[in-house]
């Protein structure tokens, strides 16, 4: 399955290392933010990509499945 995480901050590059299972896009969200995607295998790896943007701050706007 594959997903858009939709956040309200760019990512910083520290930060992307945490994250290396998806990729960044910038968008425009009001101020820029940033959309992460890629593949997630099941729940639980689902729940700790939403685990890491938690810890490191980050405001998760919007999460999408996207067609396969």
């Amino acid at each position: 399955m594959r997903y858009a995480f939709i956040l309200a901050e760019q990512i910083p590059d520290v930060a992307r290392a945490a994250l290396p299972e998806l990729e960044e896009s910038i968008i425009q969200t009001g101020t820029t933010g940033s959309v992460m995607y890629g593949d997630v295998v099941d729940g639980p790896h689902l729940h700790g990509i939403l685990d890491r943007f938690q810890d490191l701050g980050f405001t998760l706007l919007e999460l999408r499945r996207l067609p396969d």
